[in-house]
């Protein structure tokens, strides 16, 4: 079928008047890197055991309490009722064990307004997942992790799968996320860090490091790296995010410098903090917002702003 002539007129004046309709943010500098938008196929990037799931979860809850969105979770290495820990958590600002039966019931419950879960003990081709996503009746679907489908593992299996996902966002409107993991390669020696405070660190991965090929990056329209120093002393507590493709930087976002990852603190577990902010703050039952004490938060702020002025590069 073929596009009428003139249906694009409203777009090109909309561009001139500086009035397209920009891509939803959260509240904090990691806005001027990444926006949530409509019908997007997105990718995430990054070693195991960094925290991808505990970081888009938590950029989830944001976005939902924010802006209403809802989500459907495929999570084939984690379990429903531990997510919801991890959530129900930081909506609250207390630590989950602090928390009263009737409180955990109640935010359990609220919080299952906004997230879907798809029961992981079964295995899942991509066409099938991608069923459940638009049968939910969710906004955003996540497949976490991609390796975890029963899928043909090949480079034109990749392709077949992200033509497919493409189209299916297209027609459907519905964002996915994709959390990947990096080659073998990207774990080796290579990519450690030899010297300086972070030496025997593993590095971030490169987009190119992505297993199974370009055709994810080259499919995808927005690509950004979690990234965690889990060994170091003080910077296992940091979450980097590189944000390393934005295909509309007209709607939103851009990348991330060389080197110049956004730092996310981890906050005791009870939300990140970007840049001193914390944007599920004026989320929470008010009720139940968690006081820090002024002193603590300030040595915090002091010792994020050493590292930030220490990183070695």
């Amino acid at each position: 079928m073929l596009n009428k002539q003139g249906d694009s007129i409203k777009y090109l004046l909309d561009y001139k008047n500086g009035k397209i309709k920009q891509g939803l943010e959260i509240g904090c500098m990691l806005d001027d890197y990444l926006r949530f938008k409509p019908k997007q196929l997105n990718i995430i990037l990054g070693h195991d055991n960094v925290g991808k799931t505990y970081w888009i979860n938590w950029y989830f809850l944001t976005l939902a309490l924010k802006h209403g969105l809802t989500f459907c979770l495929w999570s084939g290495e984690n379990q429903k009722g531990q997510i919801l820990r991890d959530l129900i958590q930081m909506y609250s600002g207390t630590k989950f064990k602090e928390l009263t039966e009737a409180q955990i019931v109640s935010y359990s419950t609220y919080l299952e307004q906004f997230f879907t879960f798809v029961d992981n003990s079964k295995l899942y081709k991509p066409k099938d997942i991608l069923k459940v996503f638009e049968e939910s009746g969710c906004k955003v679907g996540l497949i976490d992790p991609f390796t975890g489908l029963d899928r043909e593992m090949t480079y034109s299996g990749n392709y077949d799968f992200m033509n497919a996902a493409r189209e299916f966002v297209n027609r459907t409107g519905i964002t996915i996320y994709i959390n990947t993991h990096p080659n073998t390669e990207s774990g080796r020696g290579a990519n450690v860090y030899t010297e300086g405070d972070f030496k025997g660190s593993l590095k971030a991965p490169m987009k190119d490091h992505i297993e199974g090929g370009k055709a994810f990056s080259n499919r995808c329209d927005d690509f950004f790296v979690i990234h965690r120093l889990v060994k170091h002393e003080t910077m296992k507590y940091v979450t980097w995010v590189n944000v390393e493709k934005v295909k509309d930087i007209e709607t939103g976002g851009r990348h991330t410098g060389i080197e110049e990852p956004i730092l996310c603190n981890f906050n005791s577990g009870l939300g990140f903090q970007i840049g001193n902010v914390e944007p599920l703050k004026n989320l929470r039952p008010k009720h139940e917002q968690t006081k820090i004490e002024e002193p603590r938060l300030t040595l915090l702020e002091q010792k994020m702003n050493s590292m930030n002025n220490n990183l070695p590069f």
